[in-house]
């Protein structure tokens, strides 16, 4: 390594994801010209913001001065938009004694940064953090950042829920953190509340046991987009360790906007040090979202999420993949595809359909083998445009070449 320079910092930067090299590799076809080009690499919604967004924008940018749209905020968000933040959260999870206020809220730079500054304020260099397969590769850098122990734990085979005895087997006297993600970023999984429920005694046990906190960390990007009648538990009622993060990423189209927050509920052990610890983080890198975006979430927080486009496109696809013939996790939330690769070799079978103009994820990147992943929050010309594609694929292998495919 060269001198000066944070070995790494250098692997983070030089190893890029799959799923950002696929990105930026469709992004040079598509400037030269090649037009049989399906990307399904990355979740960048082509789903328009609602039309409450926009009309916040002007609002903010027609009443408010240039200074309190540009200025400096409080490090953790404006009190006003917490407020209306903590006012939504209370009208659809609070209940009893359980409520949330705008001290229990910090706003950050999308999902990303509510997760980087919840491992850097609520972990020690050298204890480990628990990810459940197949999960979103970006939890890795964010954990080995802060010189901690990423320990991967499989779910269970085909349901993809957590597997408890499978977590409780890998929890050591070091481990500080488990991350969860529901609906699941790659699988489209609700866990289900029975399996929380499982997860929250176990995890209160092993507290007693260790005589420590564990923290569960609940990534929650997708939390309101679901299909068919579920609901997503809200994981803060089952154990009261857990900090949530968020993204209005995904629920308003706002990737780009980098709009986020992090909830440490008053359930939390030491509720008020680790607030502290939180804003200590955001100090420290900096991930504050910016003041004009707050002011529009202010007016924006119980904004829906436009759930009949994502089922719309989940139909087209998923039942076009389906009559071919490939074996496809039916998702319950989120806007993901997880599909059986024909061959066992994900990078092979990745490879052999971008040569059709398909970009699929291997599924190694996500912890796991054998599979893609398809993002369907693109227009629904790129999906049914796309299935001629897949036929064809389908066609050159002769259907699943190898005997696991169930």
């Amino acid at each position: 390594m060269a001198e000066g320079i944070d070995s790494l910092m250098y692997e983070f930067g030089a190893g890029k994801s799959a799923i950002r090299e696929l990105f930026e590799k469709s992004m040079e076809l598509v400037q030269q010209g090649v037009t049989d080009i399906w990307d399904f690499s990355i979740g960048n919604p082509t789903v328009p913001a609602p039309p409450e967004v926009s009309e916040a924008i002007e609002k903010v940018l027609a009443t408010c001065s240039s200074f309190e749209l540009h200025g400096y905020t409080e490090n953790n968000g404006r009190l006003a938009t917490r407020e209306a933040i903590a006012r939504d959260l209370n009208k659809r999870f609070g209940h009893g004694s359980r409520r949330y206020g705008a001290g229990d809220l910090m706003l950050t730079a999308g999902a990303a940064g509510a997760i980087s500054a919840t491992i850097a304020a609520l972990t020690l260099p050298g204890e480990s953090a628990i990810v459940l397969t197949p999960y979103f590769p970006e939890y890795r850098m964010y954990i080995q950042a802060w010189h901690c122990h990423c320990v991967e734990v499989p779910t269970t085979p085909t349901t993809f829920q957590p597997d408890i005895d499978a977590i409780e087997a890998a929890i050591e006297p070091t481990t500080r953190m488990v991350i969860i993600n529901t609906p699941n970023n790659p699988t489209g999984t609700i866990y289900r509340a029975e399996v929380l429920e499982e997860l929250a005694d176990m995890l209160r046990q092993k507290e007693k046991d260790l005589g420590r906190v564990i923290y569960l960390l609940s990534d929650e990007p997708y939390r309101e987009i679901v299909y068919d009648g579920n609901v997503n538990p809200w994981v803060p009622d089952y154990y009261e360790d857990t900090v949530v993060c968020y993204s209005y990423s995904k629920s308003l189209s706002l990737p780009g906007e980098r709009a986020g927050y992090v909830l440490a509920p008053p359930s939390l052990t030491n509720h008020d040090h680790a607030y502290d610890a939180l804003l200590g983080s955001q100090r420290a890198i900096n991930t504050i979202q910016n003041s004009l975006m707050q002011r529009v979430l202010e007016l924006c927080a119980g904004v829906d999420a436009p759930i009949k486009e994502y089922r719309r496109k989940r139909s087209i696809i998923y039942r076009g993949l389906s009559d071919i013939g490939y074996d496809v996790v039916r998702p319950d939330g989120a806007f993901y595809l997880w599909i059986r690769c024909l061959e066992e070799d994900e990078k092979a079978f990745s490879e052999k359909a971008f040569e059709h103009g398909l970009l699929l994820v291997p599924s190694d990147d996500f912890g796991c083998d054998s599979y893609v992943r398809l993002s369907y929050c693109c227009d629904d010309e790129t999906l049914s445009g796309s299935l001629p594609a897949f036929q064809r694929l389908w066609d050159d292998y002769g259907g699943y070449r190898w005997e696991n495919n169930v």
